[in-house]
């Protein structure tokens, strides 16, 4: 029975961490910025934990079970919001603001534009071909332009009705649509097929990187959580502007980690989609996006066409 409470114990440790950690680092901070704002900060926190300390033991336990349930149910609820503030971020936007998010995908059109027009002559001068002809090899501020002006063409989406009003939701999309423009598929449509084919030490990285997109987000909604505490104390409008200013950063970071994940699963496990379903294999790539259309086709809809002869395998 000791190895037993000893494991369940563990178990419910690391469900904490992995829970309630967040929220307690959460109501500490605004603790420690209330009595910041007290006159005497020392006294404030003294005078608490001593009120503490004289209570008996079953109201000292009933204080503790009160405050394990508020950081479970703060952790809780952050997470429910977690998905909804993630779509908000994308761009996915009420229809009021509807002419804000249509000239800031405007916006982003005309730069990809401008983008695309710089890139394509350094591209013609890198691979040499007959129209660079006699020109000379790129010198090293061009190619570090060049790789400037492709990873952004890379987090964009190519068609212009695709765009998305924000950064983040232009890299999520763009890792959406590239399966579509390249192979034909519908990787929203076929993400389950897919995922349920994938080996699993990627499935594990998928997992991974998800959870630290999702643990971004959640970060930058406990960050705005904490713009109460100003009343309290000025400083932490500075911190919270810097933490801010650092998610602003790591947010994309986590997005494209996610996005070049789930371009990998389509390059490299797709045919498994083709198996699964019995679809032929496309013959060539040129072939490769009409057949995608077709079985995407098949997969939503379904499919009473007789040219379509299923693969019968082994």
């Amino acid at each position: 029975m000791p190895t037993f409470w000893s494991a369940a114990a563990g178990k419910l440790v690391e469900r904490w961490l992995a829970t309630g950690l967040a929220a307690a680092v959460y109501w500490l901070l605004m603790a420690l910025a209330w009595a910041g704002g007290q006159p005497h900060p020392r006294q404030a926190l003294a005078d608490r934990l001593d009120a503490v300390g004289t209570m008996r033991p079953g109201e000292q336990i009933t204080l503790l079970l009160v405050a394990l349930i508020a950081l479970a149910g703060s952790g809780a609820l952050m997470r429910q919001l977690t998905l909804p503030a993630l779509r908000l971020m994308e761009g996915y936007w009420p229809r009021f603001l509807s002419g804000v998010s249509g000239w800031l995908r405007q916006r982003h059109n005309r730069r990809r534009a401008a983008d695309a027009a710089a890139w394509r002559p350094l591209q013609t001068r890198l691979e040499g071909g007959p129209s660079a002809a006699g020109r000379p090899p790129l010198s090293a501020q061009e190619r570090a332009d060049h790789a400037r002006l492709e990873a952004r063409l890379r987090w964009s989406p190519r068609e212009p009705a695709l765009t998305m009003p924000t950064r983040v939701g232009n890299i999520l999309r763009s890792a959406e649509a590239e399966p579509q423009h390249k192979y034909g598929l519908d990787s929203v449509l076929l993400w389950p097929h897919l995922w349920t084919l994938l080996p699993e030490t990627l499935q594990r990285d998928l997992a991974v990187a998800r959870n630290r997109l999702d643990a971004t987000v959640a970060a930058g909604l406990w960050a705005v959580l904490v713009l109460p505490a100003v009343y309290w104390t000025p400083w932490a409008l500075s911190a919270l502007l810097f933490v801010v200013g650092a998610w602003g950063w790591w947010l994309p970071r986590a997005c494209q980690d996610y996005a070049v994940l789930l371009q990998v699963a389509f390059d490299l496990h797709r045919q498994q989609l083709y198996r699964a379903l019995r679809h032929p294999l496309p013959a060539t790539a040129a072939d490769e996006p009409l057949t995608g259309l077709r079985l995407t086709a098949h997969v939503y809809r379904g499919s009473d066409d007789p040219t379509l002869v299923f693969d019968q395998g082994s």
